[in-house]
């Protein structure tokens, strides 16, 4: 029997939608990254976060963090318009954007663009963002912290400076691996960008209510990180699939790619 599901506002196969989660495989395949390296970082990250007061930090543990996911897919649910900030972000699309009445969520070190505004609902990120992700950490703004094979050192040492702020931010966890990791999540996608809009709909915001900014494919972004460029513009094609995936992909800027 096949099960249907709504997703984006649409009608699929619960095997479609799982198909967000199972594009990771596929990710890791192409680029020859090793599964085992992902689990490894997110058993790590779990097994620090799992104690009562993780690094001395109650606002850190799992019943913590379980209030920041609840209170995060109400702000989602109340806001009825969710923004999504991509590392292209230029001040003329701020400029020219309507970012009242909604729930903003920045890709990485996007948040840089709109650290200080007021309808920020958190960062989602795997800790590449640097100097930026600093700034608003001291802030106690919500992480999405991502953990993956690829990025273990950068998470262990920004969350050993993270812990040191006398205002820490608040912390969801994610990984991409299929098992089932002790107080993380995995909402599915592969880049910032997309693994946000795959947190938005895994927490019940329908596609006609998600707006992207800031999402390309032909360039890199004034608000990434430090990147191998070749692999990175790699890295943006493969956001535009998972967002092409969930009915999105009108909304990301294609016309500097040579490819898409």
């Amino acid at each position: 029997m096949v099960h249907l599901v709504v997703w984006f506002g649409r009608v699929m196969t619960e095997d479609s939608a799982s198909q967000l989660i199972r594009v990771q495989s596929m990710v890791r395949d192409h680029f020859g990254w090793d599964y085992n390296d992902d689990l490894a970082s997110a058993n790590k990250m779990s097994a620090l976060f799992s104690k009562k007061r993780p690094y001395g930090i109650e606002k850190w543990s799992i019943k913590a963090r379980q209030t920041n996911k609840n209170n995060l897919q109400k702000t989602l649910a109340e806001s009825g318009r969710v923004i999504i900030i991509g590392a292209s972000i230029t001040e003329v699309e701020l400029s020219t954007s309507d970012l009242e009445n909604c729930a903003i969520i920045a890709a990485d070190g996007s948040v840089g663009a709109i650290a200080n505004h007021h309808n920020l609902a958190c960062v989602v990120t795997d800790f590449d963002g640097n100097p930026h992700l600093d700034a608003v950490a001291k802030k106690g703004v919500l992480f999405v912290a991502h953990a993956h094979g690829d990025n273990q050192e950068r998470w262990e040492k920004t969350l050993d400076k993270w812990n040191q702020f006398p205002n820490q931010p608040n912390l969801i966890l994610t990984h991409q691996v299929n098992e089932s990791i002790n107080g993380m999540e995995n909402y599915g996608g592969f880049t910032d960008g997309d693994r946000a809009v795959c947190l938005a709909i895994g927490l019940g915001v329908k596609s006609e209510n998600i707006t992207l900014i800031g999402f390309s494919t032909g360039q890199i972004g004034k608000w990434s990180g430090n990147t191998n460029i070749e692999q990175k513009l790699m890295k943006l094609e493969w956001m535009y699939r998972i967002i092409e995936m969930v009915g999105l992909e009108d909304q990301v800027d294609i016309s500097a790619s040579s490819t898409l």
